[in-house]
């Protein structure tokens, strides 16, 4: 991107021009604008400078949590210029061409509690003493989870969940967007933080295909991950 700036006043002076990317429709939450390049250069009373600026692909993507990996989802872009994120003089859009980004494969490999696309009264806590994350609820409210793009497969569909929970007792829902209960499964308390057991229970409705996700944290458990199976 090409930018001409005039120093206009009567005095030589500095000027930082900054580039920001954002994209038009993301598919999960962004920045509204994410600062992907600048310069700073001297212009004299009256002179002007053209700011060149090349982006590279990488700087449009984002960390998706759902693979693992940073990514650059395809779809249009806005590039601005301006002397700050709230003073934006121009901008361009841009086309990403690529793949579609594949939905969680929930049947293969689960769902890491902490690989949550949103969430609310919820904690990132440490899964063990050594590495690794989990999700806690608060006892006293309900701690709400969000899982975009879960593939469930063909039908007949996964006919049982399997819940991994550390500390207190408690419950752990499964809900589709509509409302739909996909199950709701009433964990033990397992007498330690980092003392984990996996606790099975049926699927009150068998989703196919793929949906968004919401899981509700009740009681003072530990979240580790959520497995589907049959």
């Amino acid at each position: 991107m090409t930018v001409t700036v005039t120093n206009s006043g009567a005095r030589d002076g500095d000027e930082v021009v900054q580039l920001y990317a954002r994209a038009v429709d993301p598919r999960v939450p962004r920045p509204h604008r994410a600062l992907v390049a600048h310069e700073r250069r001297r212009l004299a009373a009256g002179q002007s400078g053209t700011f060149r600026f090349r982006v590279p692909r990488g700087e449009l993507g984002h960390w998706d949590v759902a693979h693992g990996r940073w990514t650059v989802d395809p779809g249009t872009y806005v590039i601005e210029a301006g002397a700050s994120s709230a003073d934006i003089r121009l901008g361009k859009e841009i086309t990403v061409d690529g793949p579609a980004p594949r939905p969680r494969p929930v049947l293969e490999v689960g769902l890491r509690a902490a690989d949550f696309d949103s969430a609310h009264s919820v904690s990132l806590v440490d899964l063990s003493r050594v590495s690794g994350d989990a999700v806690a609820a608060h006892e006293d409210v309900a701690g709400q989870l969000l899982y975009r793009g879960c593939d469930f497969g063909p039908a007949p569909g996964p006919g049982d969940v399997l819940v991994e929970t550390a500390g207190g007792g408690g419950t752990v829902e499964l809900h589709l967007p509509d409302g739909t209960t996909v199950a709701a499964v009433s964990v033990p308390a397992t007498g330690g933080p980092y003392t984990y057991t996996a606790t099975g229970g049926a699927l009150a409705a068998r989703p196919t295909g793929v949906h968004d996700l919401h899981v509700t944290l009740r009681g003072a458990l530990r979240l580790a991950r959520l497995g589907f199976c049959g």
